[in-house]
């Protein structure tokens, strides 16, 4: 597992260093028909963490907190794992399915989905101060493996922030010299 992470790692080093580029040759889209590794699909935010989070940690990105619970697999290709958000900010915000997404290793992305025994997670409007949890499921439906977990809220505002959690809760950064 520890060896996944680093590939993952490796293959969204490239993306990052692109985010942040001013390069316009950097910054120019590509139409390739199939999702690469170090290409997720969609791009990874620009002002997203370079160092992801892993399952436990508890992030605050501006005025919300997230956490995940270490994922879980079945055999019909679900994976699955426990999300909380909690609200810091004064005001109402509604989030969407569509700010949640599991990126694999081939570049594509899932939103949650709604299961035999799951509810849609994500779509929901949490008032000040309120603590929503849910369980993230997705179906996978090719070999590739999931490895990181995308919240995006910067759509809400100003003061909301995307956020990544690599999925290996054994995970520990190289420090770079």
């Amino acid at each position: 597992m520890k060896r996944r992470t680093l590939i993952a790692l490796i293959a969204l080093t490239p993306l990052l260093g692109v985010a942040c580029s001013d390069d316009e040759a950097a910054m120019s889209t590509t139409t390739s028909a199939a999702p690469e590794v170090g290409n997720p699909d969609p791009p990874v935010p620009i002002d997203i963490n370079t160092i992801p989070y892993k399952p436990g940690d508890l992030v605050a990105l501006g005025d919300v907190k997230i956490q995940i619970g270490v994922p879980t697999s079945s055999e019909e290709d679900v994976f699955s794992f426990d999300v909380t958000v909690t609200s810091g900010s004064l005001e109402p915000f509604t989030i969407a399915p569509s700010m949640f997404l599991v990126y694999t290793l081939d570049g594509k992305s899932y939103i949650p989905e709604a299961g035999s025994t799951t509810e849609q997670f994500g779509d929901y409007t949490l008032q000040s101060e309120e603590v929503y949890q849910g369980v993230f499921s997705v179906k996978i439906p090719t070999d590739s493996e999931p490895v990181m977990f995308l919240a995006d809220l910067s759509p809400i505002g100003d003061r909301y922030f995307p956020g990544a959690w690599i999925f290996d809760p054994n995970f520990t950064p190289e420090t770079q010299e």
